[in-house]
């Protein structure tokens, strides 16, 4: 069995200690083990399997061990030896932080959305800690560095993080998997996890006001049962997608025109997500809700932001535009992870060579 798990004794080895694993709507943890392990061997720890969990899975990933007891955990350290932990989402920072210690492990984090954006209702009793945590794991000597989406600067900041250990990264992409100039499909498409801040409701009465136009949902686990329930009710004015594959996702993209992100802009937690920077590889058109500024840096003029649903309406009514076609191409080769992924083995690469 460790076998699978140890490919190259000659690498370094990074243990990746996870929530759950391999979860669909977190296909970015993937798309970053592919790409460092071309250098470092990788081995994964789940917290819980996240198909026995009741997620949606993926076929193809990495080898991994489900394990949910802190000795136990402490035991596959010390039969794997890794030289290093790393982990997603800022809530797994204690647990990690704390094995790091007691084995004096380096340690990095890569942060996103939902853990930076304190208005989350979801995250409401993890934030009540933060302004503790944060301070404490980020000035250990052992956390090497926290790899963040450039709008998260102003929430660490005022948890009393270690600015020095914040390196400011884009999503995590494959982008040679998704770039494809050839010409596009008409339909209309929205992907993503189907919970209250994606709002896809309105992609739902987006179809029903344009009957002319084919629109495509791909909505991941959560509340998808009920959205379908709500489209039916509706007259069926959006065709819902069973989750695809991974590898399967660029045909996918290629049959559309544009991309529509629905999201709550009460809420208004969503971050960067990753399928714009998907889309735009493979010459979709994007437009999003207008839920914080930031939004217009990340699309950086390579798409648009609406304001309401008539607006969005009036965009998607019309081709996208061959200039920001253009643009958007370059705008999405900033999430490619084999462009970045030296900000974190850049890291790693401190302390292993």
């Amino acid at each position: 069995m460790i076998s699978a798990f140890l490919v190259d004794m000659n690498k370094p080895k990074v243990m990746y200690i996870l929530r759950q694993y391999p979860q669909i709507s977190e296909t970015y943890i993937q798309t970053e083990i592919d790409a460092v392990s071309d250098d470092f061997e990788v081995i994964v720890i789940a917290l819980q399997d996240a198909g026995k969990a009741g997620n949606t899975t993926y076929e193809r990933h990495t080898p991994y061990l489900v394990i949910n007891d802190l000795s136990q955990l402490s035991n596959a350290v010390r039969m794997f030896r890794p030289q290093l932990l790393h982990t997603h989402w800022l809530i797994s920072l204690p647990l990690v932080s704390r094995i790091a210690k007691t084995f004096n492990l380096p340690f990095t984090v890569r942060a996103h959305s939902f853990d930076t954006l304190s208005d989350d209702p979801r995250l409401a009793h993890w934030f009540e800690s933060a302004p503790r945590v944060m301070p404490e794991t980020s000035h250990d000597p052992l956390c090497l560095g926290i790899l963040a989406f450039p709008f998260s600067r102003a929430f660490l900041k005022s948890s009393g993080t270690d600015m020095t250990k914040v390196v400011e990264c884009y999503p995590c992409i494959d982008y040679k998997r998704f770039h494809d100039r050839t010409p596009n499909g008409e339909a209309i498409m929205n992907v993503g996890a189907c919970i209250p801040k994606k709002r896809m409701e309105d992609f739902l009465e987006l179809g029903q006001r344009l009957p002319d136009q084919r629109f495509n949902l791909y909505p991941l686990s959560y509340d998808t049962e009920a959205l379908a329930d709500k489209n039916t009710a509706m007259g069926s004015p959006v065709t819902i997608n069973s989750p695809v594959e991974p590898a399967l996702m660029p045909a996918e993209y290629k049959k559309h025109r544009w991309l529509v992100y629905t999201a709550d802009t009460q809420i208004s937690s969503i971050g960067w997500p990753l399928s714009i920077a998907e889309a735009q590889a493979s010459g979709v058109g994007v437009l999003l809700p207008a839920v914080r500024r930031d939004i217009e840096t990340y699309l950086a003029g390579s798409g648009y932001v609406y304001r309401s649903l008539e607006e969005a309406c009036a965009i998607i009514s019309a081709p996208v535009p061959e200039a920001m076609r253009d643009v958007g191409f370059a705008n999405a080769r900033k999430s490619d992870v084999s462009e970045h992924k030296n900000l974190l083995t850049g890291l790693w690469s401190q302390v292993v060579g």
